[in-house]
C-alpha cells in the first residue's frame, strides 16, 4: 500500500505541516520487546529459583511435623464426649458449676414520670 501525504494548515503554532498516512494494521504494531521479554524471562527463571527450595523445605517440614497418618490425627483430636447430667431426686444436675452466679430476683426500677 502506497503511503499518502497530507500537509494542512495549523492554526494553533501558524505553521504548515506534512503528515503521513499510514495503514491502521502497521500503526497498531509495535517495535519487538526483546528488552521486556529479557525482563519477563529473567524474572520467570528468578521466581522458580527461590520456588524450587521452598517446596524442598516445606515437604521436608511437613514429614517432620506430622508423621501420623491423617485418619489417625483426625481420631486423636477427638475430645472425651461430655458426662450427662446426673439426676437427684429426678431433678437434672449439671454436673459443671455456672460460670456467673445466678441472678438476683429483684424487680427493675421503673422510670418516674417526667416533671411538669
Amino acid at each position: 500500500m502506497a503511503q499518502q501525504t497530507e500537509t494542512r494548515w495549523e492554526e494553533a503554532d501558524g505553521k504548515l505541516h506534512v503528515e503521513e498516512t499510514i495503514s491502521p494494521v502497521k500503526a497498531k504494531q509495535g517495535r519487538t520487546g526483546t528488552r521486556i521479554l529479557m525482563v519477563l524471562i529473567v524474572a520467570l527463571v528468578l521466581a522458580f529459583i527461590v520456588w524450587i527450595p521452598v517446596e524442598i523445605w516445606g515437604k521436608k517440614e511437613s514429614a517432620d511435623v506430622a508423621p501420623q497418618q491423617p485418619g489417625q490425627q483426625i481420631q486423636s483430636q477427638q475430645s472425651a464426649p461430655t458426662p450427662s447430667p446426673s439426676l437427684q431426686s429426678g431433678n437434672a444436675v449439671p454436673t459443671e458449676t455456672p460460670t456467673q452466679p445466678p441472678a438476683s430476683n429483684t424487680a427493675p426500677a421503673t422510670p418516674k414520670p417526667p416533671a411538669q
